[in-house]
């Protein structure tokens, strides 16, 4: 399974990263986990867009789901082969989706045209290709939820979308060998009451505690970036996830009996450098 970071950034447009983005693939399947302002034009230089088997979208604020749109503009006119892309929505999605054609001043079923538009039930998870995704119930202002995602040779990523300090996050993450965590903040003070954000330091205890591989850290703005710099220096697992960063992940038991030479160690549950994994 190979995982890449397409966007790193939050709602505020960032000279440096598109916003939520992540690309997950097998041999035979491609899942874009979220797809936020610039994400489709930053996929480009991976795969092209049109050939995903399924766009999953956490939650629907706007950093998370509109570039849609462009994707919508890509498909008709440039190769278009009539199979919709399936695009798996939080529940109340498919209203959303119906408005925002409308806000665009585009006719009704505008997005029906080229994606197959469902509502995912967050307790039944569902097969895409050779991929299994289960939905993480997150704390965030709106309803939201992350994902794990594990391939048939046991490797696991977990996603933990927007949310705020989250101890089922932890349980489900619990020995995954990546966990991409979002990383909003530098002090809780500066979130709400009810929180709906982690700091850098929250998103690195989750992964800790959790015991996953490898933590790689998502969704922070331009002014976390020293923080963050930080923190990957004082632990080897910790990656700040910029755009292009791109791992080929491994269950951490494929790897017993190899040199210590991955990404992190072998404990990351990341291919070696010297086999299969590549960090860009």
């Amino acid at each position: 399974m190979r995982l890449t970071i397409i966007g790193a950034g939050t709602s505020a447009p960032q000279p440096e990263t598109p916003a939520s983005g992540i690309l997950v693939e097998s041999p035979s399947t491609a899942l874009l986990i979220d797809c936020g302002q610039g994400v489709i034009r930053g996929l480009m230089a991976h795969r092209d867009p049109r050939d995903l088997d399924a766009i999953i979208v956490g939650h629907l604020h706007a950093d998370h789901y509109i570039d849609l749109v462009s994707l919508r503009y890509l498909m008709p006119w440039t190769g278009f082969t009539g199979r919709r892309i399936p695009v798996l929505l939080p529940p109340g999605g498919r209203a959303r989706v119906d408005q925002l054609a409308a806000a665009i001043s585009e006719r009704e079923g505008f997005f029906d045209h080229t994606f197959d538009v469902q509502e995912y039930d967050p307790a039944a998870g569902a097969d895409i290709g050779d991929l299994r995704v289960d939905y993480i119930a997150g704390r965030h202002y709106v309803p939201a939820w992350g994902c794990s995602i594990a391939d048939a040779d046991g490797a696991r990523v977990v996603i933990s979308g927007d949310t705020g300090p989250n101890e089922a996050l932890v349980d489900v993450a619990a020995g995954a060998d990546v966990l991409v965590a979002e990383a909003t903040l530098l002090d809780a003070a500066d979130d709400d009451l009810a929180r709906g954000h982690l700091t850098v330091d929250e998103a690195i205890d989750i992964g800790v505690r959790a015991g996953v591989g490898r933590t790689i850290l998502v969704h922070y703005r331009t002014a976390n970036v020293a923080a963050i710099s930080k923190a990957t220096r004082r632990r080897p697992t910790v990656s700040a996830g910029a755009p292009g960063l791109t791992i080929d992940v491994l269950p951490r038991r494929a790897l017993d009996g190899a040199s210590d030479q991955s990404l992190g160690g072998r404990s990351a549950g990341i291919a070696s450098s010297a086999s299969r994994a590549r960090c860009r």
